[in-house]
């Protein structure tokens, strides 16, 4: 998707704003530190939090409609930075990689640059889109191999 085709109404901003969260937290972080590489004219940042580790417990449901129950715990890192114009830049990764929660956080900062969002998204989260949806298919690919079906004698009457 194309930035231009993105919503740019000023009132959808926080929409996009989650949805270039969601991948920036969901890449991989070599393909997040390729894609900031190419950043120029980075501001200053200030570190509002730096980059910490903690746990956050994660519930389930059984069957996905059932009461949640605590799952068990899983490891968070999170940043939040300013640049020197005034945007906070957010984020929380999975897992405990400083340099990914803080890149995030700094790119999280300069989408919000009305004037670089445009070239920013075409340039850094079209490609992470493109990169999530293609690991997603090969995963489904590969599960789909080892997929077992499962007979009843009511379907093999069918």
């Amino acid at each position: 998707m194309r930035f231009d085709e993105a919503s740019t109404n000023p009132t959808d901003l926080t929409g996009m704003r989650a949805r270039w969260i969601s991948e920036i937290a969901h890449a991989m972080f070599s393909d997040l530190a390729d894609a900031a590489a190419g950043v120029e004219c980075w501001p200053e940042f200030t570190p509002i939090h730096s980059p910490e580790t903690g746990l956050i417990m994660v519930h389930g449901r059984m069957g996905g409609l059932g009461d949640p129950f605590p799952l068990g715990e899983c490891t968070v890192t999170r940043c939040m930075v300013q640049d020197d114009q005034g945007y906070m830049g957010l984020a929380y990764v999975l897992g405990d990689s400083l340099a990914h929660a803080e890149i995030a956080a700094k790119l999280d900062a300069l989408l919000q640059h009305p004037e670089r969002r445009s070239s920013l998204w075409d340039r850094i989260i079209v490609p992470l889109m493109i990169l999530r949806t293609a690991r997603e298919a090969q995963t489904r690919q590969e599960n789909q191999r080892s997929r077992v079906q499962f007979f009843t004698m009511e379907t093999m009457r069918s």
